[in-house]
């Protein structure tokens, strides 16, 4: 179960815990990933507070953002902090002992921004990573599919994670051509397309709508990921 951060706090508040929205099965995957203001206002220790009471839970962080219209020292500096506040999250839910799994997400789009990661990965030896591909689509973005492609594999190559999880891009056509190694995906407009009937939503379709996308993710599932450094003394620049 996906689950935004603003909307888990909200049920929260209503309802004290998760409860009456999950199954008893359920592990929500607690995506921190928002709009802007949101993310902004959001506190350290509302983070902490959330996840003492939505453990179990997979949880993507996110703090400051970072665009290519910006100054390259801006950018690096918004990575520098993001990796400081996943390592001193990564911390504190070790010394509290929460049964929470943190994956990050990416605040830059290049091979050397995401070789910024790789002490962090290497110090908690993270597997994982989800990336954020909403805004990859709509507004000026249009529909830079390629584009997006492109800076995965630059994750890939640079981090050398196993999994990445792409958030906001479940478009069956879309998840074939992305590399092996994402293995997972998350789109709600996607879902609520394929799973409206007449005036609400209708867990009908669901079954045929969950099997399409892990077909077409599986599909890629016997090839090999290797960084693209391998073949050559340089990095791809998109």
């Amino acid at each position: 179960m996906v689950i935004n951060f603003s909307d888990a706090q909200e049920v929260i508040e209503r309802d004290g815990d998760l409860s009456q929205v999950l199954e008893p099965w359920h592990i929500p995957v607690i995506l921190g990933t928002e709009h802007d203001d949101d993310v902004n206002v959001r506190t350290f220790q509302d983070v902490v507070d959330l996840l003492e009471v939505v453990q179990p839970a997979i949880y993507v962080p996110d703090v400051v953002y970072s665009y290519n219209w910006m100054d390259e020292e801006i950018q690096d500096n918004a990575i520098e902090a993001y990796t400081g506040h996943v390592r001193t999250l990564q911390k504190e839910i070790i010394e509290q002992d929460f049964d929470v799994r943190l994956i990050p997400t990416n605040k830059g789009w290049k091979y050397e921004h995401f070789v910024e990661y790789r002490e962090l990965y290497d110090e908690f030896d993270y597997q994982e990573f989800a990336f954020y591909a909403v805004q990859y689509t709509g507004g000026d973005a249009g529909n830079a599919i390629n584009v997006l492609h492109s800076h995965v594999r630059n994750c890939i190559a640079a981090i050398d994670m196993e999994d990445v999880f792409l958030i906001g891009r479940l478009a069956e056509d879309d998840l074939f051509d992305f590399a092996p190694r994402v293995r997972g995906a998350t789109g709600l407009r996607q879902w609520k397309s394929a799973c409206i009937e007449g005036d609400g939503l209708s867990q009908d379709p669901w079954p045929e709508f969950q099997e399409s996308r892990e077909a077409k993710l599986s599909l890629n599932d016997d090839q090999e990921q290797r960084p693209v450094n391998e073949f050559f003394g340089g990095k791809e620049d998109n």
